[in-house]
């Protein structure tokens, strides 16, 4: 019986070999451009960056921080990938920087720690040429 399944199996392969020789486009996969939600080769995901904030009734809370860098330069992205634990602990310090002066009860505002944060990115890598991207922001 499994001798059987096996066979069937090796000639339905057999049977689709010469197919997917005649299309070695369709083989390959789709196009680099038109992969849809797929990570792209320029971005590098970093890991989650937390930071302790103060909430209305002095609770303690904390924000996370999903980011990454985009990085079109091959370079660049190669420093970056280098530079992975470092940018961490920086962009992490700048959080908690920015999350020790805000007021307790107002929520973060990303038009002005976006911009600190690639500033951070910038003089971490020593150049510029990485885009520093948010992809999700966390409050507990």
């Amino acid at each position: 019986m499994i001798w059987e399944k096996a066979a069937m199996h090796r000639r339905v392969f057999l049977a689709l070999l010469p197919i997917l020789a005649a299309f070695p486009a369709a083989a390959a996969g789709p196009p680099p451009g038109a992969a849809g939600g797929a990570q792209q080769a320029s971005f590098v995901r970093l890991p989650v960056i937390n930071a302790n904030l103060v909430r209305s009734n002095r609770t303690r809370g904390v924000i996370s921080l999903e980011c990454g860098v985009d990085a079109p330069d091959p370079k660049v992205r190669a420093r970056v990938q280098m530079l992975v634990p470092r940018l961490r602990a920086d962009l992490s310090r700048r959080l908690t920087l920015y999350t020790e002066n805000l007021r307790p009860g107002f929520p973060p505002n990303l038009d002005i720690l976006v911009p600190q944060l690639q500033k951070q990115v910038d003089q971490t890598l020593g150049q510029p040429g990485a885009r520093f991207l948010v992809l999700n922001v966390l409050i507990n």
